[in-house]
């Protein structure tokens, strides 16, 4: 009775393992949304857009985040999977695009949003867009090597949409605050928490 417990429990156990196994390598190269379908495809579409092609040459290789070791191509691709406000499934993904050969001097950070069509299971570009860095000391990229944004793929919805959103905060930036609760805005100085009270 124990051995057969025993091979059960192993049995299980490889099962186990090998369905988790099947659905890693479904849901990351199969599947529509999957992060290395979604990650190949953006791809390219960077290496086809000729404004890429002119400032970053020909042969234009991806790669997760970087790092200063042995292993400096072999990090994963960051991305993110949340919700919006409709209520749709959204995929976020960042990875570094450079010239493989090296003759472009330009390091480019790609950034890829989806959204998940509702009803239909397919999911639709919102962005992909390319921020261009000139690297500093140690090929490090940061704020001030920032060269300029290329914009390879932005549906008009998503356009619409972060008009709508830089509408809101500028409106909000302007309004009076409620006196009740302060909001760190330049209202809040003049009229401190303490005198709120």
């Amino acid at each position: 009775l124990a051995s057969t417990a025993g091979n059960v429990l192993i049995i299980g156990s490889v099962l186990s393992l090998f369905g988790f196994i099947m659905y890693t390598l479904y849901d990351n190269l199969i599947a529509e949304s999957g992060v290395t379908r979604v990650y190949n495809e953006s791809l390219d579409l960077l290496r086809a857009n000729p404004t890429i092609k002119a400032l970053l040459g020909e042969s234009i290789a991806g790669f997760g985040e970087p790092t200063h070791g042995q292993r400096q191509r072999q990090r994963a691709i960051t991305h993110r999977n949340s919700v919006d406000a409709q209520g749709r499934q959204r995929l976020y993904m960042q990875y570094y695009v450079e010239d493989s050969r090296k003759q472009s001097p330009y390091v480019g950070v790609a950034k890829v949003d989806l959204a998940e069509s509702k009803g239909t299971g397919s999911w639709d570009y919102n962005y992909i867009v390319v921020d261009l860095y000139l690297p500093g000391e140690r090929g490090r990229i940061s704020s001030e090597t920032f060269a300029s944004r290329v914009e390879v793929l932005v549906t008009d919805e998503f356009a619409r949409e972060v008009r709508q959103h830089e509408a809101r905060q500028r409106s909000q930036r302007f309004a009076v605050p409620d006196r009740a609760s302060p909001d760190g805005s330049w209202f809040s100085a003049l009229w401190p928490a303490s005198r709120r009270k």
